[in-house]
């Protein structure tokens, strides 16, 4: 089966099909929302790139919360994690990542989304109240800010700290404040 690879990031190759291994029930969950599929390069040794085979989509981000409730509704009740990766010498510069667990099957997913700096992503507090926390620490490191949260504060730094920790262009010693 031919598959038509949409583009191409780094080691990571966006197809237009998903991989033989995601479920029928992902599959359809996320037809609507027009999903890019990612293969990722093999180690050099030939094991996948991705330690336990998960499949990725990206979706727009305007489809972010609706894509969720597609996977949820199919079975993808378990929030395992929430968070974000700097790419910043890429537009946009964030990608927000879910991951998504099947309990009855134990079929794992990746969900994904590219945001640019100072755009909001849909909260996904609404279907899982775990995502609060998760939400509120990607806020803190990253600066992405999540449309519809219910407390959209700073939860390790103080709320008036200068800065992301988590991006990739913050000063390794930080911001000092005091100095002796």
């Amino acid at each position: 089966m031919s598959r038509a690879t949409r583009s191409v990031t780094g080691s990571i190759r966006y197809l237009d099909e998903a991989p033989d291994s995601v479920s029928a029930a992902a599959r359809t969950a996320l037809a609507a929302f027009g999903p890019a599929w990612s293969m990722h390069a093999p180690h050099a040794d030939g094991r996948p790139w991705m330690g336990h085979g998960y499949a990725a989509a990206r979706v727009p981000t305007d489809h972010w919360l609706d894509a969720h409730k597609a996977l949820k509704a199919a079975g993808f009740v378990f929030l395992r994690d929430h968070t974000a990766v700097d790419y910043p010498d890429r537009t946009p510069r964030f990608t927000v990542v879910t991951s998504l667990v099947n309990l009855e099957t134990q079929e794992e997913l990746l969900l994904k989304t590219r945001v640019a700096e100072g755009d909001a992503v849909p909260s996904l507090t609404p279907l899982w109240h775990s995502a609060n926390w998760a939400e509120r620490e990607t806020y803190d490191m990253f600066g992405i800010p999540f449309s519809g949260h219910p407390d959209l504060t700073r939860i390790y730094m103080p709320e008036d700290y200068d800065g992301w920790p988590m991006r990739r262009d913050f000063p390794l010693q930080g911001h000092l404040r005091f100095q002796d």
